[in-house]
């Protein structure tokens, strides 16, 4: 195997896994707006999780930021990154929403 086709190999496992947890990101997203009211124990597991996929995240960015930069082009340094601004505003709203019952 070839180094070219290593280093796209290893770039593809990565993209897999960056894809699973924006999944996850989606299924955590979807599933809040699905359900008005979450008791406080599934929301605490909820946040659990998603701080737990968040770091995750960001460090599998950072590490395929730096690894895109030495191992790519200049026109091939594309990485997408999911916003996960709307999916904390959604979690802001349902602890906000535990904390004035």
């Amino acid at each position: 195997m070839s180094f070219d086709d290593k280093v796209n190999e290893f770039l593809e496992k990565i993209e897999h896994e960056k894809i699973m947890i924006e999944t996850q990101f989606a299924d955590i997203e979807s599933y809040i707006k699905d359900h008005d009211n979450i008791d406080y124990d599934k929301l605490v597991s909820i946040l659990s999780h998603f701080n737990t996929l968040n770091i995750q995240y960001e460090q599998l960015c950072h590490d395929l930021t730096i690894f895109i930069s030495i191992f790519k082009s200049k026109e091939e340094q594309q990485i997408r990154i999911y916003k996960t601004e709307e999916l904390v505003e959604l979690l802001e709203a349902e602890v906000n929403k535990i904390n004035n019952q």
